[in-house]
């Protein structure tokens, strides 16, 4: 194969102890690389490396730069989740020419903020910052007048759904009238039956209602969020 692969090895300690990270680190390219000369594309796809017992892992990726690549300047997304921090997410290239077909994530890793750290109650994050306890089903969770479930995976789950709605216009029209029931002012992002970004002037009636009107009239779908 025309695409070099390359060996991306890591370790994670931590600070202070020393001792081996629990956590996962995954890879994404940010674009589809091409080599036409060899009708070949690598997609992308997610890569995930699971931290082993020694808090280390090794993966296989393709070289970034190879000279029959195109387009140039593709990199990989690289994530990282490692247990009791914050999400970690930065961009790296990988290079074709590494000593003996391998480099090290610590000699890749930008010296400069991250583009991402954060640190919220996803499931995953949940899983990992409790996983003494299992995993986020097994959290008890105190419903309130909002949240119904009683476990913290259902409830995040319920402010997922909550917090996005999809409005499916059948019949053209130059008005969409949309109740969404989310109990705020969303954002909305118009498309038509093509799915070609469509703007329109959006109304809030009310914290659950809102119609958006335009200069014509077609079909499509309102997403908000």
């Amino acid at each position: 194969m025309a695409f070099t692969t390359i060996t991306v090895t890591g370790t994670y300690l931590e600070s202070g102890t020393g001792d081996p990270q629990v956590g996962r680190v995954t890879f994404l390219l940010t674009a589809p690389m091409r080599q036409p000369q060899y009708n070949l594309t690598i997609a992308p796809s997610l890569i995930t490396a699971t931290l082993d017992d020694e808090g280390s892992f090794s993966v296989e990726l393709y070289a970034t730069n190879d000279t029959a690549t195109e387009p140039r300047g593709v990199t990989y997304e690289v994530t990282e989740r490692i247990s009791g921090c914050a999400l970690n997410k930065y961009f790296v290239s990988i290079d074709k020419d590494a000593i003996l077909g391998t480099v090290d994530l610590a000699d890749l890793a930008p010296n400069i903020a991250p583009v991402v750290q954060e640190n919220y109650a996803t499931v995953e994050y949940v899983n990992d910052a409790f996983s003494d306890a299992g995993v986020a089903e097994n959290l008890t969770f105190a419903p309130t007048s909002e949240i119904t479930s009683t476990n913290v995976q259902d409830a995040i789950e319920e402010v997922r759904s909550r917090s996005r709605y999809v409005h499916d216009q059948a019949s053209s029209s130059d008005t969409w009238n949309i109740t969404h029931n989310m109990r705020f002012y969303p954002n909305v992002s118009i498309v038509d039956t093509a799915l070609s970004k469509v703007v329109g002037e959006v109304t809030y009636l009310s914290e659950n209602a809102l119609t958006v009107t335009f200069s014509h009239s077609f079909a499509g779908k309102a997403y908000l969020s």
